[in-house]
């Protein structure tokens, strides 16, 4: 979203509901678990194939894989290296651990309400860096997370670059 500025509130709900629904459906499409996503690889993929309904089902699973490790780099790559943007911290315990919030917000040293505002702007930041790991794992047809300040809706897709 070039030279738009992010509704953060909209944006960061919209990437709530992805990692907490699509995240999860794409782990269970590809066999794994939120425990693998620490993992260096994916394992235990099918490598052959016995006929043109399991042949879907490896395609489904090898994009499935591909998505969730895209998912996982996009988290990776969030800021870290500064107590004042401790993003992927949140993401990881929050998304792939299952943490409390605020027993995150005490690992941290925030307020609950600091820490529901380094949250959502983790989740935001997630949002930005998912528009270019979708181009670097080929899963260009997930949807752009980010909400512009003038969109009407939460579905409100980004322009014409995510189309390429």
């Amino acid at each position: 979203m070039d030279n738009l500025e992010l509704d953060q509130r909209l944006t960061a709900r919209k990437v709530d509901q992805y990692l907490k629904h699509d995240f999860e459906r794409y782990l269970r499409q590809c066999g794994a678990h939120r425990a693998d996503i620490s993992s260096p690889s994916m394992s235990g993929m099918p490598s052959s194939t016995f006929g043109n309904y399991q042949e879907e089902k490896l395609v489904e699973g090898l994009y499935a894989a591909s998505v969730v490790d895209c998912i996982k780099h996009t988290i990776t790559n969030c800021s870290d290296g500064d107590i004042r943007k401790p993003y992927k911290i949140i993401l990881v315990d929050y998304y792939l651990k299952g943490m409390q919030g605020f027993k995150i917000a005490q690992k941290i040293g925030y307020s609950d309400r600091q820490f529901a505002n380094k949250k959502r702007m983790a989740l935001c930041e997630f949002a930005d860096r998912f528009e270019y790991w979708k181009h670097v794992f080929k899963v260009q047809d997930q949807p752009c997370l980010q909400v512009p300040k003038s969109a009407k809706n939460v579905h409100t897709m980004c322009t014409a670059k995510e189309i390429l």
